[in-house]
């Protein structure tokens, strides 16, 4: 079953958007918030919204504050997407990762690339206006009934011997963030493979055009070829899954951690990361967990295709060094967090 979260009054291109996704269903609802449903296992979950003036979707945000209220763990089991419209340039992607976020933490699992948007008059669909002689409306439409499609028909792999790829951009002697991933990795019976981009200068994208990159991903390598990001790379490409070791640099992920997304662009052309889920560990010595997740949502799994596991993000506070060991709650949250990886892994 579909479950359509959405505007209380959709405009016509958000329901033209959500018409098409559709297409490929027979049997689907939407959420009010006087039916809201008991979600099973292995249901679907999509939500259409569209900006107002401050760029959010009160109705949205109205039902999964109740979703919240009816359980913690509303979404678990569940696969979702997202439909967004806005009659600007702004908001589509800030407020996507911001529902993202919440549902996750509710456990939803969303898949590659889960997100369609769309600004006014369609103008962010004109590069691929270039390969498709088509109008930019019948692009967006398009891309909605690829992303129903994609989430109708998703299945994910059995593994039997999984292999996680772990990166981490920290000084192990004396940081939170590697102690914590370091207690989790040692709680993984699966393949690990732990990489640093800490040790060496990591290469920001060069920006090259776009038949210069396609070139370079057609043999497999990029400009920069000769740093850490490339073994990084081949890891990946054996793994089923990514874990981000992220600790909160002024409310952001590390500047090597962008060198790495700008990086893998290369990859991207010629691999799907939709088989691979995504997973993270941010601390941080005050607050700003929100802000950097939703970074990496964007970053890893809008933009790169990555999937999102259910309750992807291990969040935790800690300041002195290496003082997140000593946190009384620590070692729960810790075994946790790594059965549920392994578990996901091993069962998907």
């Amino acid at each position: 079953m579909l479950y359509i979260f959405s505007s209380d009054s959709p405009s016509i291109q958000l329901s033209e958007m959500i018409n098409a996704f559709c297409h490929s269903y027979s049997d689907f609802k939407f959420v009010t918030l006087d039916n809201l449903p008991s979600l099973k296992p292995h249901d679907k979950v999509l939500f259409a919204w569209e900006a107002d003036i401050c760029g959010v979707d009160t109705s949205i945000l109205k039902l999964i504050h109740k979703a919240y209220l009816s359980s913690p763990k509303f979404f678990s089991g569940c696969k979702g997407s997202i439909l967004c419209f806005s009659k600007t340039i702004f908001y589509t992607k800030y407020f996507s990762s911001h529902i993202a976020f919440l549902t996750n933490n509710m456990g939803l699992e969303f898949i590659g690339k889960p997100m369609v948007e769309a600004v006014e008059s369609y103008n962010n669909f004109k590069n691929k206006q270039r390969l498709n002689n088509i109008s930019l409306k019948q692009l967006c439409l398009e891309e909605c009934m690829n992303l129903g499609k994609r989430l109708k028909n998703d299945k994910h792999e059995l593994h039997q011997n999984p292999k996680i790829t772990a990166v981490h951009a920290s000084h192990i002697d004396r940081s939170n963030t590697y102690a914590l991933m370091k207690l989790i990795l040692d709680n993984l019976s699966i393949e690990k493979s732990i990489f640093s981009l800490a040790e060496e200068r990591i290469m920001d994208c060069r920006g090259c055009d776009f038949e210069q990159c396609m070139n370079f991903s057609n043999h497999g390598v990029c400009y920069y070829e000769g740093d850490k990001l490339k073994d990084i790379f081949k890891s990946l490409d054996s793994s089923q899954a990514l874990l981000v070791a992220c600790p909160n640099y002024n409310d952001s992920m590390p500047a090597n951690y962008f060198a790495m997304i700008n990086r893998m662009t290369y990859i991207y052309r010629q691999k799907d990361f939709s088989d691979k889920y995504l997973y993270a560990i941010i601390v941080s010595a005050n607050s700003g967990f929100d802000m950097v997740a939703g970074q990496i949502i964007s970053a890893f799994c809008f933009n790169k295709g990555f999937r999102l596991a259910p309750n992807f993000a291990l969040m935790e506070q800690a300041n002195e060094p290496l003082s997140i060991l000593n946190l009384p709650h620590i070692n729960q949250s810790m075994s946790k967090y790594a059965k549920d990886l392994e578990q996901k892994l091993k069962e998907n």
